[in-house]
């Protein structure tokens, strides 16, 4: 579950089109380095030092015997002559496990060690690390993996990595040399064609760092995986967190049909028949909305085709057009087109919003200062969309606002009975209770329908959104769903299979504004003097229709006994938590507006 979550995130990173940008400083110079060379253990995957003393603690080990037994020995020891592929993997277990054996004084397992060491968590390569490499390459740079690794039984290295996102891979196993030895090194600078002060080595090991530094590279030490590429960042002088498939990114095969496509992007975007052929890349490729990067004409362009109905897409762009010029900031919209001659399916034509997106929102990388920045800009955006007057950008019947909650809750009880499969006593509960507990006093603006962190585009230096994404849920409703719903991340925990939380993170060590902060500055800038006095009731709807949409997923299951029909259950128990005030005791106190009535927003909500 956890590998899918990885890989989730990471491919929600790719689909955002953001600029290689975390760009959270002005760069003063361009920098001269051709290439970054990476270790592999402890840089793109797990260290396994972490691995080698929960593998002792399990085995009865005394702890250090694996770390004694790589360091003593010299150069002929076990561990170094399988790196550099003198000995295959039977002879090195036989070998380095009786070398352990003797240092604890019993017998050690090591053939289960190699087993843990090329399965789990070790072929999971680290997402940052991984975002970074993609950035570098988009801006020119080479890049090499240089690690001491070994040949498994089958006779091939481990090497959990996508080769493609390297020129080059030097592995001490195929070459005989291990670092720190020099000439591993100069192997490695001569097939990438750089010098040594051309090029940026990370290594996890000291050793292998001092080695480095003297044959004349920039080398850096790594630890804390966020603050070495932020140190990287600065080396090279260009952003390494965030990542835009461009010109130089190899394409994703794709099944549309180039020719139409070619055609209609030279009538819509006014292009001579000459110009240049169109690059695409499919980005989200295995939901039900195709999304494509879309390169011609030194032009970038996202391209969202619908599978169904084109009513979402209809409304999504009559929505972005009446937008356009109100000051809120949104994506500029180039045409829907619902001919089917063109893809078979209608599809919305976009320009792509260059800056700074985020899927994790404890903002890894970043100063506390930059993180408090964002978060207020991300509130302040906030404001603006409920600001609106509907009716200056001819939004009135943009949806029905009288009793929204109420005609909300209806709706997502109905969705939740139509996928019931066993039913859950928590969810049984939240129906009667919901209705019984509507606010009385709603307002009605515009509403973004799913506004947090990972719907914005950040402008790529400055504290300041450029861009809001996924208009799909938008309407005319109660505003307060989008604060409370921009604030569940806060109340959940960072492994949250549903939705990434920061609630476990330490968010003022983070610099990231508490719900109590994010409460005051929303009540100030909107005028609220009461604050927001059904806080858990929002909560709690939101996290049922969580719930409702997770059990959805398991209906065509025997019985709901799947992962989704257990994860509604769990859900749907934090739901009524917040129902029965019980998760009211992540806060202080009610959060209200510090200084009601003070904003210059005031005034401006749509009744």
């Amino acid at each position: 579950m956890k590998k899918m979550q990885t890989a989730a995130r990471f491919r929600s990173q790719l689909w955002s089109l953001k600029m290689p940008s975390l760009c959270h400083r002005s760069f003063a110079a361009i920098s001269t380095y051709k290439a970054v060379i990476f270790d592999m253990y402890g840089v793109l995957i797990p260290s396994p030092v972490k691995l080698a003393t929960v593998f002792e603690q399990q085995n009865s080990v005394p702890l250090g015997t694996l770390g004694k037994a790589i360091r003593t020995g010299g150069e002929v020891n076990a561990w170094k002559r399988f790196m550099r592929g003198e000995i295959g993997a039977e002879e090195f277990v036989e070998a380095f496990g009786r070398q352990c054996s003797e240092i604890a004084g019993s017998p050690v397992p090591i053939g289960s060690f190699l087993s843990n060491l090329t399965s789990g968590p070790m072929t999971r390569p680290l997402p940052v690390m991984m975002e970074a490499i993609l950035c570098a390459r988009s801006r020119g740079l080479k890049t090499a993996v240089l690690s001491n690794n070994f040949l498994q039984l089958n006779g091939d290295p481990f090497l959990p990595l996508d080769h493609s996102l390297f020129d080059v891979i030097v592995e001490s196993c195929r070459e005989g040399l291990s670092k720190p030895d020099p000439r591993i090194y100069h192997l490695c600078l001569n097939r990438l064609g750089v010098s040594a002060h051309e090029a940026v080595f990370l290594d996890d090991l000291k050793l292998n760092v001092e080695a480095a530094a003297q044959l004349g590279m920039h080398a850096i030490k790594v630890g804390d995986i966020a603050v070495s590429v932020k140190e990287l960042e600065g080396v090279l002088g260009i952003p390494l967190s965030g990542f835009v498939p461009g010109p130089g990114s190899a394409p994703v095969a794709t099944k549309l049909p180039m020719d139409q496509l070619t055609q209609y992007l030279r009538k819509a975007l006014h292009l001579s028949d000459k110009a240049d052929s169109v690059a695409v890349q499919q980005l989200n490729p295995s939901q039900s909305n195709s999304l494509y990067h879309l390169t011609t004409g030194g032009r970038h362009l996202l391209l969202r085709k619908q599978q169904k109905t084109s009513r979402a897409m209809e409304t999504e762009y009559r929505l972005l057009k009446s937008l356009s010029g109100s000051g809120i900031p949104v994506p500029e919209i180039i045409d829907l087109c619902e001919d089917p001659s063109v893809l078979g399916a209608p599809f919305l034509l976009m320009e792509v919003c260059l800056g700074r997106m985020f899927s994790d929102p404890s903002l890894p990388g970043l100063t506390p200062g930059d993180r408090r920045a964002l978060y207020q800009a991300m509130q302040h955006t906030l404001c603006q969309i409920h600001c609106l007057d509907p009716r200056a950008v001819g939004l009135e019947d943009y949806g029905e606002p009288v009793d929204y909650m109420g005609l909300q809750v209806q709706w997502w009880t109905q969705q939740y009975r139509d996928s019931e499969t066993p039913p859950i006593p928590a969810m049984e509960r939240l129906i009667q209770w919901l209705p019984l507990h509507l606010p009385k006093h709603q307002r009605s603006t515009l509403i973004h329908g799913s506004f947090r962190l990972e719907n914005l585009v950040f402008h790529p230096e400055k504290p300041e959104v450029v861009a809001v994404m996924d208009w799909g849920r938008s309407r005319l409703g109660d505003p307060l769903t989008d604060l409370t719903f921009s604030c569940m991340a806060h109340c959940l925990p960072q492994d949250n299979p549903l939705l990434t939380g920061i609630s476990d993170r330490g968010l003022v060590q983070l610099g990231i504004p508490t719900v109590e902060e994010v409460m005051g500055q929303y009540c100030s800038s909107m005028g609220l003097e009461e604050g927001v006095p059904d806080w858990n009731f929002y909560m709690a709807f939101h996290l049922f229709c969580l719930a409702a949409s997770r059990q959805g997923e398991s209906k065509s299951t025997i019985a709901g006994q799947t992962g989704s029909g257990r994860l509604a259950e769990q859900v749907a128990d934090l739901a009524w938590d917040f129902a029965t005030k019980e998760g009211f005791r992540i806060f202080n106190a009610m959060p209200r507006s510090p200084h009601a009535g003070t904003s210059p927003l005031k005034g401006q909500v749509a009744e």
